[in-house]
C-alpha cells in the first residue's frame, strides 16, 4: 500500500513516456510480489514460534495468578519463555537472544528445544545443570570455540525451580535479574553467571541460588527490552530503577491488572517523543 501510494506522488510530480511508465508498473509488481513473500514467510514463522511457546492455559495451570507481557518488536521474537510442570517442581525461564526478528527467532527456537530437552527428557532438576547444558549445546551448535566460524550470537536468561512443598525457589542465571517483592519490599537477584561458565565439554561452574518464598509474594522476569526501551521528553531509556518503582507501585493490584499497567506505563513512555520500539519485550509476572 505505501509502495503504491508513493508511486501515485511521483506521478504527480513527474510525466513519465509510456515505455518508462510500463517499466515502473513491471518493476512495482515485483516490489509488492516480494513484499508479500516477505509477509508470509514472517506471519509462517510466527505461527511456529507461537506453536512451541507454552499457552496461556498452560501457564495458568503452572501459576493462576500470572501474567506475560510479551510484545515482539517485529511479527517474529528473539525474547521466549519457558514452563513445565514435573510433579511438585515448576521450571520456568525467560531469555533474551542476540537479535529480534527472524535471526533472534531462529535462536529462541534453538535455545527453547535445548532447555526442553534439558527438562522433559534428560530430568535435569537444578538451574544451574539446566544452564549448563543450554550454553554447551547452543555454544557448540554455533561454533563458538571456532575461531574461524564462529559466531557471537548467544542469550540472556533466568531460570528457575519452584518447589511447590517448600516454596523454596531455586534460581541460575545470566545477566537477567530476578525481581521479588516480599511485605511490600522489592529485592533484586543478580545473575552470577556468564554464558562462558560451561564450556563445551560440559564442564559446569555455573551456580543456582535458593529463595524462600511466602504465599503472597511475587515476582517478576524479563528481558531487557523493557527497561532499554527509549521515550520520555529527553529521548532516554527507560531504565531498570524506574522499572522497579513502578512494579514496587503496582504489586498490590491484580496480576492481569498488572500486565495492563505495565503495557500502558511503556505506551505511554514510548509516544511521549514518538519513539519506535526499540527491542523485543517480555515481562511475566508471577504470585505464589
Amino acid at each position: 500500500m505505501e509502495t503504491r501510494e508513493l508511486n501515485s506522488q511521483i506521478r504527480k510530480l513527474v510525466t513519465l513516456e509510456p515505455a518508462i511508465e510500463e517499466m515502473v508498473m513491471i518493476r512495482n509488481k515485483k516490489i509488492e510480489e516480494a513484499i508479500r513473500e516477505i509477509e508470509g514467510s514472517y506471519n509462517y514463522a510466527q505461527h511456529i514460534q507461537e506453536a512451541f511457546l507454552p499457552d496461556d492455559l498452560y501457564v495458568r495451570e503452572c501459576f493462576p495468578e500470572s501474567f506475560i507481557l510479551f510484545k515482539p518488536k517485529d511479527i517474529v521474537s528473539g525474547d521466549f519463555y519457558f514452563f513445565s510442570k514435573l510433579g511438585h517442581l515448576t521450571i520456568f525461564a525467560v531469555a533474551d537472544c542476540t537479535g529480534h526478528g527472524i535471526p533472534g527467532a531462529l535462536l529462541s527456537i534453538i535455545g527453547y528445544g535445548i532447555i526442553d530437552q534439558a527438562v522433559n527428557e534428560i530430568k535435569l532438576s537444578d538451574p544451574s545443570n539446566i544452564l549448563c547444558h543450554l550454553y554447551s549445546k547452543l555454544h557448540r551448535f554455533l561454533r563458538n570455540d571456532s575461531e574461524e566460524k564462529g559466531m557471537s550470537d548467544d542469550m540472556d536468561i533466568i531460570l528457575c525451580i519452584l518447589d511447590s512443598r517448600t516454596n523454596i525457589l531455586t534460581y541460575s542465571g545470566v545477566k537477567n535479574s530476578l525481581y521479588l517483592i516480599q511485605k511490600g519490599e522489592l529485592l533484586e537477584y543478580r545473575a552470577k553467571n556468564s554464558s562462558g561458565d560451561c564450556s563445551s565439554d560440559g564442564e559446569n561452574t555455573f551456580i543456582s541460588e535458593k529463595i524462600q518464598l511466602n504465599t503472597g509474594d511475587t515476582i517478576y522476569l524479563g528481558s531487557d527490552g523493557y527497561v532499554d526501551q527509549f521515550g520520555g521528553k529527553n529521548h532516554k531509556k527507560y531504565q531498570s530503577n524506574r522499572f522497579k518503582i513502578f512494579l514496587q507501585s503496582i504489586s498490590q493490584h491484580s496480576m492481569p491488572e498488572q500486565s495492563d499497567l505495565l503495557y500502558e506505563e511503556l505506551e505511554q513512555w514510548r509516544d511521549e517523543n514518538h519513539e519506535d520500539q526499540t527491542d523485543d519485550i517480555l515481562v511475566i509476572g508471577i504470585r505464589v
